[in-house]
């Protein structure tokens, strides 16, 4: 039955996102020809506006992805698919993570796309030699290899946006066991939800500091920051966004399985 849930939370995620993403891929081939006559007045407006759309479109599928996530668990779980979806025989377990899972496998094809229009759109020669010393500046530092550190990094942004719409995935179940002002309190419980834990992490990071100079250093200076004290950044934000993400989870199902408040 998870595949049979997980199908439709995908197809109905998918949409919207399909049209953004195609847009998008269009949108970089474009602005990757124009760019090449960009010596004539017409063209150089021309990329203008082309890039002024293309940003808008990666910044779209950004948020309707994270709002097609949202807007599915309360249409399906709480609105008037909810009767449908609890006359199935599933548990409600099950629902909850098809929504966690939809959320993983969306968010990772939109990084993809984002991150292969940017790729198509912005990588020139020169931006790549830029990049390519940049990265190997930073990994000669951390003492790892180029690869290993877009790695933690993509992993370490994409887990903190998993964070995010966990938190607000959370917030809403959290939200409608009330009887009221559901959606106001949804709101309120997702903020919290991700707030405090981030506030905790810096917190955490600034009492280990007192013990430890190299992390102090994160707090006292920019410069001169030592490749301990970097990789405490990416090592410790990984795991605590782990740690925080399968709580999310797992809290998120048990309130779900103490019963739903359907409109």
């Amino acid at each position: 039955m998870l595949k049979k849930l997980l199908k439709y939370d995908l197809k109905w995620c998918y949409r919207p996102l399909i049209i953004f993403y195609i847009l998008s891929l269009f949108f970089s081939i474009v602005i990757r020809i124009v760019e090449q006559f960009n010596t004539s007045f017409i063209f150089l407006i021309l990329d203008k506006i082309c890039s002024a759309i293309f940003i808008i479109l990666l910044v779209s599928i950004f948020i309707n992805n994270v709002i097609r996530i949202w807007g599915r668990c309360i249409n399906n779980i709480y609105k008037d698919e909810s009767y449908l979806t609890h006359t199935l025989p599933v548990e409600k377990k099950t629902i909850f993570l098809s929504k966690v899972l939809t959320t993983i496998i969306t968010m990772f094809t939109s990084f993809l796309v984002i991150i292969i229009s940017l790729a198509i759109a912005c990588l020139t020669k020169e931006t790549g030699i830029f990049l390519k010393n940049s990265l190997e500046s930073m990994a000669v530092l951390l003492e790892i290899s180029v690869w290993k550190l877009l790695t933690i990094m993509i992993i370490t942004v994409f887990l903190e946006v998993l964070f995010m719409v966990l938190s607000g995935i959370l917030g809403i179940v959290i939200g409608y066991k009330s009887n009221n002002l559901k959606i106001i309190k949804s709101l309120i419980s997702g903020f919290l939800l991700y707030i405090i834990p981030s506030v905790i992490i810096i917190i955490v990071m600034y009492i280990v500091g007192l013990f430890n100079k190299d992390i102090m250093q994160l707090f006292n200076s920019v410069n001169n920051l030592n490749s301990i004290a970097i990789k405490s950044v990416f090592i410790g934000g990984c795991l605590m966004y782990v740690i925080y993400n399968i709580i999310y989870y797992i809290a998120g199902k048990k309130v779900l399985e103490k019963g739903v408040n359907v409109d």
